[in-house]
């Protein structure tokens, strides 16, 4: 990505400007852990229901990588989800019929990535992370089994479920074999990048537990729950990883670079909803806990201005590694 690129795609994100990719996503307050059935979205993602983008004749959204249209399955998951929220609040059929459009999709697409591993792949490489195509991610694996368990509940198809049982599987296997799981101080973490050397992203890997709670929610499947609770356990133990000590700001993930990886406003701002939605999710006090001192961070004039600084130097150091997406409204 050239330094016009970068300006482009990350200097709003970095700064606080909102677009399609970077929208308020605050929490769900009708979230409740006595929910028997997935419902609304954990975080309101109903801005996500109108892209602006590209589609393909069976309107699929398009997303442009490096100039290039490609199926990226996070950008169809919360597409799906963001219409599900809406129909949701509006009872309109057209809102319905895009997550069941999507769910097909995410049938039609399923594959084997290696043996006895299922998922959505990824045709392209990611230099950040050294990943080479195709790869999976615990992020699109997780919200793809959100819209699959919703598709369920509406229809009551069974491709739906045998399709989620499939995509399970990486849930279960290693990266070094195809799958998902890192090891976090012996820990079992569902990469949302499964690089060779573990980066530990926080919003994808919470992201990827919100799937397989609705998944078990819909399918009863005791793999998706013990993958749940196995998750959650790892994120009680190595939250206070992801703080930046007196900052009391957020990091993005635990990878070695040069530069630590801050998180951005955006993202900063996501990891204290996704925290406060993981507090009314599983009555944990402790998720809350380090939201609060989040918000007093991202409250803090000293310490934006700080962080902010931190993120333009990391992202200048990975330049020449980061895959260009234009900004959209």
């Amino acid at each position: 990505m050239n330094l016009i690129q970068m300006v482009k795609a990350y200097s709003g994100m970095i700064f606080g400007k909102k677009d399609y990719w970077h929208p308020d996503m605050n929490v769900n307050p009708k979230q409740s852990p006595f929910e028997d059935e997935p419902g609304r979205y954990p975080l309101d993602i109903s801005s996500k229901a109108c892209f602006p983008g590209s589609f393909d004749a069976r309107a699929i959204p398009l997303v442009s990588l490096d100039g290039e249209l490609r199926y990226i399955p996070v950008t169809i998951a919360q597409y799906a989800l963001g219409n599900y929220d809406q129909f949701l609040t509006t009872g309109k059929s057209e809102y319905r019929e895009v997550l069941i459009r999507c769910a097909d999709w995410f049938v039609d697409n399923l594959v084997q990535h290696a043996p006895k591993v299922w998922g959505w792949q990824h045709a392209y490489d990611n230099h950040i992370y050294g990943l080479k195509k195709p790869w999976l991610s615990a992020l699109a694996q997780g919200q793809a089994l959100s819209v699959l368990a919703r598709a369920y509940q509406e229809t009551q198809q069974s491709d739906y479920l045998e399709a989620g049982h499939k995509a399970m599987s990486a849930f279960f296997s290693p990266v070094v074999d195809g799958g998902l799981v890192a090891k976090l101080a012996g820990e079992d973490f569902y990469e949302e990048y499964p690089s060779l050397v573990p980066s530990y992203v926080l919003n994808g890997f919470i992201f990827a537990l919100w799937g397989l709670r609705d998944f078990n929610l819909v399918s009863a499947s005791s793999e998706a729950r013990e993958r749940y609770q196995t998750g959650l356990e790892t994120l009680r133990k190595h939250l206070r990883d992801y703080n930046m000590g007196w900052l009391t700001w957020s990091r993005y993930d635990l990878y070695p670079f040069k530069v630590a990886n801050i998180t951005s406003i955006f993202y900063h701002k996501l990891h204290i909803q996704q925290l406060l939605a993981l507090r009314l999710l599983t009555n944990d006090k402790s998720f809350q806990g380090f939201a609060v001192a989040w918000q007093k961070g991202r409250h803090n004039p000293l310490a934006y201005l700080l962080a902010t600084g931190y993120k333009v130097v990391h992202k200048l150091s990975v330049r020449q590694q980061s895959t260009y997406v234009p900004s959209m409204k």
